[in-house]
């Protein structure tokens, strides 16, 4: 039977993985690994432009966590 445990795991798991998948962008500008910028000048929301290779790395991760949550739920619930 499926636990609380199980159940959040594949819950989280896949919302993280579909989130990298779908705005890539937007995940690496929320998390800790771009780094703050201190320095700010010019004008307001200017940001530096993210490198692909990154977005690529975030959607392999993405793809990492929706798998890793298929095989709990297949591991769970077969």
């Amino acid at each position: 039977m499926a636990g609380v445990r199980e159940l959040l795991a594949i819950v989280l798991g896949a919302a993280l993985g579909v989130a990298l998948l779908v705005a890539p962008r937007t995940m690496l500008r929320l998390s800790v690994f771009v780094g703050p910028n201190r320095r700010r000048r010019g004008e307001y929301g200017i940001d530096k432009a993210i490198p692909a290779r990154w977005t690529w790395i975030a959607r392999g991760l993405g793809v990492v966590c929706v798998a890793i949550a298929a095989f709990i739920a297949y591991q769970t619930y077969a």
